[in-house]
């Protein structure tokens, strides 16, 4: 079974706690999973600059990994988009203190990020 198809069979089993640790079949993969936790952490939704720059610097990437973050940035991207979306349509005030990307940033059509 998959490491995701292990890990829904946790999350909707009958415990109250899920511990992931058990899904890794060795100390590699956990360092590699909490390494990549690690990262995210350092890419702040406001400041994604910043983090990639640090996240650059501290940590010595492969190539998919970095593949991987890029993909991390386009997801944040989204949900921002998202987050405008919900609050246009339900015309709330949802992102209270949130900080958006500004549209000066942004492509024609309001991506970032491709």
């Amino acid at each position: 079974m998959s490491i995701l198809k292990d890990f829904i069979t946790l999350v909707e089993g009958d415990g109250d706690s899920i511990d992931i640790r058990t899904l890794f079949v060795d100390d590699d993969e956990r360092h590699r999973w909490e390494k990549m936790v690690e990262v995210f952490e350092h890419i702040q939704i406001d400041r994604v600059s910043e983090g990639l720059k640090s996240v650059s610097t501290k940590y010595n990437l492969s190539r998919d990994e970095e593949v991987n973050i890029l993909a991390y940035v386009k997801f944040l991207e989204l949900m921002v988009m998202k987050m405008d979306m919900i609050k246009k349509e339900e015309g709330s005030d949802l992102r209270e203190g949130f900080h958006s990307f500004s549209p000066s940033q942004s492509d024609d059509d309001g991506r970032m990020y491709g």
